[in-house]
């Protein structure tokens, strides 16, 4: 990020002068939900600089708002150095999604915001951005030109007439949202083992056609994978979920982790608040540095008997991932490819691109688009870089067809069994599924919970309703970040995959999903 020649160093970000040009400009209005407020601490402030700022973001209409930090500290704060600062507020979106790949930046707070923030810094609808760019010398980065609409050729086109004519409610529901909060998604839904719908719809990424074959980002669907690895170590007899994590990896058990165990993990009822993550700053950084990070964290006084939801979306699976080396002698990626995938028949799918593959997939890769209140969805390139599609990050990394997704799911659903071989045993199944943590709440809807499975929780108010208001009480699977959601219901018989590449608040992403579920259940007369 070079400055134009004759103009101002890039030095000039956090200056006096860029902070008098950042309060002259209309701040964004406080205590508002469409504000996000963060403070970003600079670990290497340049002379005369702040060693932190207050920065605030309207998601609505794209103010950006700056100052030297005052007064108690915003929910999320972020340490990171001046470069990365400049980067994260007036890189370009490929910029932004480096700072979390480098391995010097520390996060604390609701993390997630960032993908809202990253929209509005692009869509810049102020100007606010470009000013601030402007009053640091730096140009203005190029708009890149949206490519002429491709079609999807004749074999995705057949398969959404399949699906249509399936399920046509359910196509229906997806329409409605394609193009508006979402610009395109993948469906699968197979009942008894046989495929009813495997399309793709809208657009995977500007130009590009949303299909089958598309290979979209699992977020937590991917999280039922290292479940089912654990099983089988489990059934083998070289792994317990109730001894302490440290039992097999020692170097965790330090600073008050000595007893968790990994159910405590699976459950998602650990020590460590969901924002307190300590992979926030670097969930894409390089291995040793997450390492060190994950095992060495200090968690705060806990007690088990009154433990609450600390939903870990990285760091649990990252240190449960470890115990397979341990327990069995292969790493997670190659464990899970000859255990599970293999058998299973998950040939596209990848826990994690190799540099090869990114090069092979392309535009078989979907970018995740955000909306912001009252904006078309944005690209973005969190997860995107080839720097962070081929990091192993297990539970959150995976991609490929949700018509793999389908393939678990439907083994599950068969008590383990695999075309490619058992995979787990009909008692692993019903153990992994079962109602492990219970009387626990929190404000997303979440409450009973498998050993790393979502499981359907209607019974105890429709504000807990997991998948879908006609799912039975067995129905187990997961979501994905506001994007995606995956589940199994043994009483129907029925597997169900929605991927949706534009991210939307929890709110509305929980109303749209629910509409599509009802109406695959609709559509079966499975009501």
């Amino acid at each position: 990020m070079s400055p134009v020649p004759g103009t101002k160093s890039a030095d000039a970000f956090l200056s006096t002068a860029w902070l008098a040009a950042g309060r002259s400009l209309e701040r964004p209005p406080a205590g508002v939900r469409d504000t996000v407020s963060l403070r970003l601490e600079i670990t290497d402030p340049p002379p005369g600089a702040p060693a932190a700022v207050d920065v605030a973001v309207d998601l609505a209409a794209g103010r950006l708002g700056v100052a030297a930090a005052a007064g108690e500290p915003p929910g999320l704060r972020i340490a990171l150095p001046h470069a990365a600062a400049r980067a994260l507020l007036l890189g370009s979106p490929q910029e932004r999604a480096g700072v979390f790949e480098r391995g010097d930046v520390r996060a604390v707070g609701n993390f997630s915001l960032l993908f809202f923030v990253d929209a509005a810094l692009r869509r810049d609808g102020s100007g606010h951005v470009a000013a601030l760019r402007a009053a640091a010398g730096l140009p203005a980065p190029a708009r890149p030109q949206r490519p002429s609409a491709e079609p999807a050729g004749a074999e995705a086109a057949e398969a959404v007439e399949h699906a249509r004519e399936t399920l046509p409610g359910t196509v229906r529901e997806i329409e409605r949202e394609v193009g508006t909060s979402t610009p395109g998604a993948q469906l699968h839904v197979s009942l008894d083992g046989v495929t009813l719908a495997d399309a793709g719809l809208g657009e995977a990424r500007p130009g590009v056609a949303m299909t089958h074959r598309s290979l979209p980002l699992w977020y937590c669907c991917a999280k039922p994978l290292l479940s089912a690895a654990l099983g089988r170590l489990w059934e083998a007899g070289v792994y317990d979920p109730y001894l302490p994590v440290a039992h097999y990896l020692p170097a965790f058990g330090r600073a008050g982790k000595e007893s968790v165990t990994s159910m405590d993990l699976l459950t998602h009822t650990g020590p460590l608040p969901t924002g307190d993550d300590p992979l926030h700053g670097v969930v894409a950084g390089p291995d040793d540095e997450r390492l060190g990070r994950a095992l060495g964290v200090t968690v705060p006084p806990w007690s088990r008997r009154a433990a609450g939801v600390n939903y870990s979306q990285w760091w649990a699976w990252f240190v449960l991932a470890r115990i397979l080396p341990v327990a069995d002698g292969r790493e997670y990626r190659p464990y899970v490819e000859q255990e599970i995938l293999g058998p299973c028949g998950m040939a596209d799918t990848r826990v994690h691109l190799t540099p090869e593959d990114f090069a092979a997939f392309g535009d078989r890769l979907p970018l995740i688009h955000v909306s912001n209140p009252g904006s078309a969805p944005q690209p973005t390139h969190w997860w995107s870089t080839e720097a962070a599609t081929t990091r192993c990050i297990p539970g959150v990394n995976t991609r490929g067809p949700l018509s793999d997704l389908g393939r678990f799911l439907t083994m599950m659903l068969r008590g383990g069994d695999a075309p490619g071989g058992r995979v787990l045993s009909p008692t692993t199944v019903a153990a992994l599924t079962a109602r492990h943590r219970t009387g626990l709440r929190d404000r997303y809807g979440n409450a009973d919970w498998g050993m790393g499975f979502r499981l359907e929780c209607r019974h105890l108010g429709e504000e807990f309703t997991s998948f879908g208001t006609h799912t039975s009480p067995r129905s187990y699977g997961h979501d994905g970040l506001w994007t995606a959601v995956a589940f199994a219901d043994p009483d129907a018989g029925l597997t169900v995959a929605v991927h949706l590449n534009g991210k939307v608040a929890h709110e509305r992403h929980r109303e749209r999903i629910l509409r599509i579920a009802d109406a695959v259940y609709r559509d079966l007369r499975l009501c």
